[in-house]
């Protein structure tokens, strides 16, 4: 059996209560210093980064069918199937059960829903074809609240396509002012919020992402960069007081990351980051939840809004949205996201050593190639 399996793992993430708001007036009107997603990266964890970069390169070579074999065999947990009463359209809605369940996230959102008769509305940011949202009309159901939701997704885009079974009454898909959906575009984004702007919008969800080639798989954090932002970017423009946040994130190795992940304790009243079982203890991906939102200071917004329009000229580089130099001297931030980092590569990386102990056995193999 292999040293870790699939179970739901929080980590807390804080920054330092003593410690004031990070000062960005010194940003303000300056051009954007901008890296290539290959060079992305400093010393941070630089060998635990590097032993996990090893470990999923070893795969290179190794046939898909054999490898999704041999990890289903060891890691059965993260399947498909029904919670209850709740059957979910894939994996992503467990996901999102779990992350929620973990962190008592229903219970905070029926508490603000009940001072608004039972209702809040969600907004399902790159949420196409809609497998979170069709989980929180489920989940919601279970928790006898009210829900409607508006959803922004890329048109026309196969696989993308909203499910056709969401509630028509209840649920409100939006293309931005251009029609695409595109959430790259500042006005789309905009123009979500003009929709919702007298939504009692309690709840943001983001999932959005896409297939990295194999050949650059190491580098999926930075290479996620610009779609990571424009996700978290959304939720600060479409919540109100109070609200909630949950996001797909990958490795948290990058200074671009670690300093998404420390405005947003500053912007949030609690923020943890989940590993959900069903999301495989050997890949990357994690969830980043925020509860209590306190709302951004307006020349923080402008920050925020400047950096995604005139930093983020391309998806090939990446600008510095906060210098390391504001938060790398906050001890307790430092230290949070160095053990969600070091512990969630560390079990990858023992998970990938088994599936590959597996696949090099005679047996297993053999039983593979049956």
């Amino acid at each position: 059996m292999p040293a870790v399996a699939d179970c739901t793992v929080v980590f807390p993430l804080r920054h330092d209560p003593a410690s004031t708001h990070p000062d960005v007036s010194g940003l303000v009107g300056k051009a954007f210093e901008r890296v290539n997603w290959r060079d992305a990266f400093d010393t941070f964890l630089a060998e635990e980064r590097s032993a996990l970069w090893a470990a999923k390169t070893a795969f290179d070579n190794t046939d898909t069918s054999a490898y999704i074999a041999a990890r289903d065999a060891l890691f059965p947990q993260a399947v498909s199937g029904v919670h209850g009463a709740v059957a979910f359209r894939n994996r992503a809605g467990h996901k999102l059960h779990e992350t929620m369940e973990a962190v008592g996230l229903w219970e905070y959102l029926k508490g603000g829903a009940t001072r608004a008769k039972g209702t809040f509305t969600f907004v399902d940011v790159c949420g196409g074809p809609g497998a979170f949202s069709q989980a929180l009309f489920a989940m919601g159901k279970e928790h006898k609240l009210r829900l409607r939701g508006f959803g922004l997704t890329l048109r026309n885009v196969k696989g993308l396509d909203w499910y056709t079974d969401l509630p028509s009454r209840s649920f409100f898909p939006c293309y931005g002012i251009d029609g695409t959906g595109d959430v790259f575009k500042l006005e789309n984004i905009e123009s979500l919020c003009s929709l919702t702007c007298k939504e009692n919008v309690r709840l943001v969800v983001a999932d959005g992402g896409f297939d990295v080639p194999t050949e650059v798989v190491n580098f999926q954090e930075t290479i996620s960069c610009r779609i990571v932002y424009g996700q978290w970017l959304s939720a600060v423009k479409l919540l109100r007081p109070g609200g909630c946040f949950v996001l797909k994130l990958f490795d948290c190795f990058s200074p671009f990351t670690r300093a998404i992940l420390f405005l947003t304790t500053h912007l949030y009243e609690s923020v943890q980051v989940v590993k959900p079982r069903h999301s495989r203890v050997v890949n990357s991906e994690r969830y980043l939840v925020c509860i209590g939102f306190i709302g951004a200071p307006k020349q923080w917004l402008e920050h925020f809004e400047r950096c995604y329009q005139e930093g983020f000229v391309d998806n090939d580089n990446i600008p510095t949205v906060l210098p390391t130099s504001l938060f790398s001297g906050d001890k307790i931030f430092g230290a949070d996201v160095e053990r969600m980092s070091a512990t969630i590569a560390s079990n990858q990386v023992s998970g990938l050593h088994a599936i590959l102990e597996k696949l090099q056995s005679k047996p297993a193999m053999e039983e593979v190639k049956s």
